[in-house]
């Protein structure tokens, strides 16, 4: 189903790519349609990988009747696809579902940078397109995710990817950017909320797990986490932060259940959420 749903995704890129001039232009009858947050997600982030900056797609289910119902909706998909500076636009006005988003100004963390060069089928030409702190980042990694793939499950392999961001990690802090990023984490080893989360998504996609960033409250402070995937196709949340800062695996894998007591955040993006 998968297969399916990105085949038609591709089939309608290559139709808007003649069209990404004028919005006016553009043949809404062929534009993806999406029924839940998560498949939108899974859209604008395997297309930004391939440098995709404007998004056309009509999701039915959302109708915008003001400004403040505008950003709230165009505030979830950035908890869901990250990005500093975006537009969401609704073409047709109040009721259509037809909607433009425009990332203005794209930030890719070092971990999703990292991560999509260890992915890339040239990997060694990838490699050359990175930072020289972001080549640093690439080895720490690698060397990380090849000792947890010796692990004999996949439960086991997530632990030690957690474990080992704890052990490096020294200290939680808040003062620059670096520490919101797997730099911060893994290298100066001082980090918040989003270094934790983006050294995570880094290392269990380079694990081969579908990891996602995860934006929302803890208790009554913005925080953010990640959603990772297991093989089963069962998925749990992972806050490596919280886990860290409390010196506990309460928050490892943890399901609904465990979640909603502390977090909150649009449920309905981590489908099969057990």
């Amino acid at each position: 189903m998968f297969r399916k749903f990105f085949a038609a995704v591709i089939l309608a890129v290559f139709i808007l790519s003649s069209q990404i001039a004028a919005a006016a232009n553009v043949d809404w009858s062929k534009v993806p349609k999406f029924n839940t947050k998560n498949e939108l997600a899974d859209y604008i982030e395997y297309w930004r990988i391939e440098g995709y900056k404007k998004f056309y797609f009509t999701f039915p289910s959302v109708k915008i009747h003001n400004e403040q119902e505008r950003k709230d909706f165009q505030w979830e998909i950035c908890c869901i696809a990250p990005a500093p500076s975006v537009l969401l636009e609704e073409d047709g006005g109040i009721g259509t579902g037809r909607f433009i988003y425009t990332i203005i100004k794209d930030y890719q963390t070092p971990g999703y940078r990292v991560s999509n060069a260890y992915l890339r089928r040239n990997k060694e030409q990838a490699w050359m397109n990175l930072t020289n702190e972001e080549q640093k980042l690439y080895n720490i990694a690698v060397g990380i995710v090849d000792k947890a793939n010796k692990c004999n499950s996949e439960v086991e392999k997530v632990r030690y990817i957690h474990d080992e961001i704890c052990r490096m990690v020294y200290n939680y802090k808040n003062e620059n950017d670096r520490n919101k990023t797997a730099i911060g984490a893994l290298i100066d080893h001082y980090a918040q909320c989003q270094g934790y989360s983006d050294a995570f998504y880094m290392l269990g996609r380079m694990a081969g797990f579908k990891v996602r960033y995860i934006g929302g409250k803890f208790d009554d402070a913005w925080h953010t986490w990640n959603a990772i995937t297991l093989k089963n196709r069962k998925t749990y949340c992972v806050d490596v932060t919280m886990d860290d800062g409390y010196n506990t695996h309460e928050w490892f894998l943890a399901n609904f259940e465990v979640m909603k007591r502390r977090h909150s955040c649009d449920w309905s993006i981590i489908p099969n959420l057990q």
